[in-house]
Order: C-alpha cells, then sequence, then structure tokens
C-alpha cells in the first residue's frame, strides 16, 4: 500500500525534470550560424537598379542601416555571397476591384461614380485593418520575408515572414525590430565582425 504513494511521488518528480529540458528555438537555426545578408526588393531587385521606386529604395536603405546598427549581421551587396536574404515589399496605394463602378450606374451623389472630392493619397491609409476608404482605395501592408538561398543563388526556402500596415516606414523598420527581438531571444547575440570599408 505505500509503494503507491512513492510510485506517484517519483512519477512527478521524472515529469518535472522533463519539463524542464529547453526547448527548441521558434527560429531555424540557420539565424545562429549566418554572418551577412543582402536585402532586396520582391522582384530580386536590389539598391544599385536604378528601376526602383523611391519607396522602395528608401525602405531597403532604411532596413540596411538598421541592421548595420543592430550589428550582428554584415552586409552583403551581392546575394551569392549572403547567408540570408531579406526581401522587402512596400506596400502601394491601390484600388480595390470591388469598388471599381458598375458601366451605366446612375451618377448620384452618393454612388459609386460620385463627382465628389477625391481622397488625398496620403490618408487613404485607415486603419491597421487595411479597409477601403470611400473612393476605393487602400494601402496594401508592408512585408519582411527572410530566405536562405540553394547553391545555383536561387531563393530556396522561406524561413521567417511578417507582415504590417506600414511596417517599413520609419528608419527604425517594426518588421525588422521584430526579427531581430525573435532573433535575439532564440539565440543571444553574438555581434559580427566589423564591415570592410568601400
Amino acid at each position: 500500500m505505500k509503494r503507491k504513494p512513492i510510485l506517484f511521488v517519483m512519477l512527478l518528480a521524472t515529469a518535472g525534470f522533463a519539463s524542464a529540458k529547453p526547448k527548441h528555438p521558434r527560429l531555424p537555426e540557420v539565424f545562429e550560424t549566418a554572418k551577412t545578408v543582402h536585402v532586396e526588393a520582391d522582384n530580386a531587385r536590389d539598391i544599385t537598379d536604378i528601376y526602383l521606386d523611391a519607396g522602395t529604395r528608401n525602405a531597403i536603405l532604411d532596413v540596411q542601416d538598421a541592421i548595420q546598427d543592430w550589428g550582428r549581421y554584415s552586409l552583403s551587396r551581392s546575394r551569392h555571397e549572403a547567408d540570408l536574404i531579406l526581401v522587402i515589399y512596400k506596400g502601394r496605394l491601390v484600388r480595390d476591384s470591388r469598388s471599381v463602378p458598375v458601366f451605366g450606374a446612375p451618377r448620384g451623389t452618393n454612388g459609386p461614380m460620385s463627382n465628389g472630392p477625391i481622397q488625398n493619397p496620403s490618408d487613404a491609409s485607415q486603419g491597421p485593418n487595411g479597409s477601403t476608404s470611400p473612393d476605393g482605395l487602400y494601402q496594401e501592408k508592408d512585408e519582411l520575408r527572410v530566405y536562405t538561398l540553394d547553391p545555383s543563388g536561387e531563393l530556396k526556402k522561406l524561413v521567417w515572414h511578417n507582415e504590417q500596415a506600414h511596417g517599413l516606414d520609419s528608419r527604425n523598420p517594426i518588421l525588422l525590430q521584430q526579427l531581430e527581438r525573435e532573433i535575439d531571444k532564440a539565440y543571444p547575440n553574438k555581434p559580427a565582425s566589423s564591415q570592410p570599408g568601400p
């Protein structure tokens, strides 16, 4: 009869030790072993591409500056020499296809083809839910994706992704801050070696 309580206590102690084992980090190990990163737009264009639009160019520059300030990784000018590829998508102001007027619809003051004033595009970002403004415009969310490369230099595996309205708008982009926090929590910071000058 006395053996049952002792056995129960031993099982509880074993369960406690089992749960005390360290958990595997949520992020892949490549974030710990990586030394260099390359930042580019979602269409594989980097900062040297003369056809980049101003918003995307500024977002790449802001992400690069923030990575240098962070100090964990060095920037690579070539995607082929980088351990991680950070791909950004700068959300654009677009027209909601559901708000396109139907031909033959009456031109009432409250109808879809109203001659009322068009909202200033800079004010069309609405709230964080990305709802459509009265004139049918809405702001897409910014995205930050992190990939590894295959031996041929093509994007191989998506290892991190997040999106947020205006997530790449500041000089210290919110999306990059989120990535930094997750990496530093999973793999305590080991500063990268200093980057050689140009």
